[in-house]
């Protein structure tokens, strides 16, 4: 399952890294491929940890059951692997990767090391006093009293007239409810039903790496709920949307000639835009103005950039055509496939935490009884089936950072993932993201399945753990990121199937019409780099042919 893991991964590598990025920087690949492996197995560990449970009777105490794997062990191992993933590794390569090209392999690694030391040392600082101060965990217990019963007066059928009571403080005595100078003591004093329940709070030490976990998955909800959240929506709406729009068919090599000449040109006055507004930023300073155009400038790049690889799947090059085009046709079939699956499982998904995990008292167990139906006819059917649903959760996370990407203090967004055009940087930073949304995973699944993965260690470690501790344990407890994520999902629901369906709708309608001094714009530009393509074929002929004439006048 590992092997398959790494090779899905590692797909997914070389489906978003950016062209520059092949046939080099192997080591911040690796680190990529192995930290999204790892942030796969901290969701895989959920089914194995069931499956682990139930290799031991119902029937044994969980005390007494010697199952095959130390799950405990593995938990914090994976919890501890990710932080210095996160911590360590990751900055560590990503300031390797942006050192200056020129710079010797001791500079990169003093550079690298005194940041990654610097970033550790704070989040050792950090982690240890969060824990000194705060790891502690608070339980309420309910407690009754009552009296016990001599074993000889069950021998000799004599009920409860003679009871063993602790008499305060410590003193044990034996009380005989037959005679009237004891009638303050009732005959139910053995009974703990009658007792007056009596509740009081418990504050226990927190392992430090059981606080680490808990703080871990804390700190990955404020990522996982909005994420997560719209890819629900985006998930199946996209792969669906991909299927209908989908070219009917392949394209003659003049369409393409002009297709890709027109790109060319675009891309041409942009980077000319782009420039401009540098020497415009140098000159005057970097001001509000100056960062919204150079946002609009990469964005409108990021849309050439699509519209270039769709016009490669119109036109496929090479010796076999025909079998590129029908595995393009194929990938579009799958998107629909995948499409109808996600909006089943982003469906169910929002109803069992609505019926299960919100509601004061849970309505139904619904998934929790799906798992169970289908561990019934087959013990792997179950397993899978819950694997494919929390699994599914850290699809959606993708998908989310694809379409929001990091926004910092509201003001710049930063490593946002895109097909074939994501930077080596921005996958280190994504990798890290998905790291720590993989132990928030964790904790919600363990919580929305609590029925079907009870008395497991990830129920002991991530749900009753957490649920108490102080401060943040309160978040867990009212269930307020499962809350959040539900308003994200719901809400990027309406988002794309009104206000997206309605005006992608009217955008596409109105692509294209131009107004006739548009129209002569662009006319006039195709000309102009039609006439400096040309001026520059001329160019190079002469260089080849070593002609004698060396001048030649252009306005390009």
């Amino acid at each position: 399952m590992s092997i398959l893991v790494a090779i899905a991964n590692l797909y997914v590598l070389i489906n978003f890294q950016h062209p520059e990025d092949r046939n080099q920087a192997w080591f911040p690949k690796i680190i990529v491929v192995s930290g999204l492996t790892i942030a796969s197995g901290a969701i895989l560990l959920l089914p194995l940890d069931v499956a682990n449970r139930a290799a031991c009777d119902a029937s044994v105490s969980l005390s007494a059951c010697k199952t095959t794997l130390p799950m405990d062990e593995i938990w914090y191992s994976i919890y501890i692997i990710t932080l210095v993933y996160v911590a360590i590794l990751i900055p560590f390569t990503t300031f390797w990767y942006e050192s200056d090209f020129d710079a010797t392999i001791s500079q990169k690694l003093y550079n690298s090391s005194f940041w990654v030391v610097m970033s550790a040392i704070f989040v050792s600082l950090v982690l240890y006093l969060c824990w000194y101060y705060t790891g502690y965990a608070d339980f309420s217990i309910t407690s009754v009293t009552s009296g016990m019963m001599l074993l000889t007066n069950l021998e000799e059928g004599m009920g409860m007239n003679n009871c063993i009571r602790a008499n305060p403080p410590d003193t044990m005595s034996f009380t005989n409810f037959s005679n009237p100078t004891a009638s303050a003591f009732i005959g139910e004093a053995c009974n703990a039903g009658s007792s007056e329940a009596i509740t009081k709070s418990w504050t226990l030490d927190v392992s430090f790496p059981a606080y680490v976990a808990a703080l871990t998955s804390f700190v990955g909800w404020f990522l996982f709920a909005p994420y997560a959240g719209i890819g629900m929506a985006a998930n199946p709406i996209d792969s669906v949307t991909r299927f209908i729009q989908r070219p009917k068919k392949t394209i003659g090599k003049s369409e393409y000639d002009r297709s890709a000449q027109q790109i060319a040109i675009k891309t041409l006055e942009i980077h000319e835009k782009i420039k401009a507004v540098r020497n415009e930023e140098r000159s005057s300073g970097r001001s509000r103005k100056i960062r919204n155009e150079l946002k609009n400038l990469s964005m409108e790049l990021e849309d050439i950039e699509d519209e270039e690889r769709e016009l490669q799947k119109l036109y496929p090059r090479g010796e076999n055509r025909a079998t590129l085009w029908t595995f393009t046709i194929w990938g579009y079939w799958w998107s629909l496939f995948y499409g109808i699956l996600a909006f089943i499982l982003s469906v169910t998904w929002i109803l069992h935490v609505g019926l299960y995990i919100l509601a004061k008292d849970p309505v139904h167990p619904f998934l929790n009884s799906m798992f169970e139906a289908l561990d019934s006819v087959f013990n792997l059917f179950g397993t899978a089936t819950f694997a494919i649903y929390c699994f599914y959760l850290i699809s959606c996370v993708v998908k989310g950072n694809e379409k929001l990407g990091l926004k910092f203090l509201f003001v710049f967004n930063a490593y946002r993932m895109k097909l074939g055009a994501t930077t080596m940087t921005g996958l280190l930073f994504n990798t890290g993201l998905i790291m720590l949304c993989s132990m928030a995973v964790a904790q919600f699944c363990s919580r929305a399945f609590a029925s079907y993965a009870q008395d497991t260690s990830a129920i002991k470690m991530l749900s009753v753990n957490a649920d108490h501790l102080q401060n943040i344990g309160v978040m867990f407890r009212n269930d307020v990121f499962p809350a959040i994520f539900v308003a994200f999902s719901c809400s990027s629901m309406v988002f794309y199937f009104v206000l997206r369906g309605y005006f992608g709708w009217f955008s596409k309608q109105t692509k294209g019409r131009l107004n006739k001094a548009e129209m002569k714009r662009r006319g006039q530009r195709i000309q102009a780099a039609v006439a400096r393509l040309k001026i520059r074929r001329k160019e190079g002929e002469r260089s080849v042919t070593g002609g004698s004439t060396t001048h030649t006048t252009t306005n390009a």
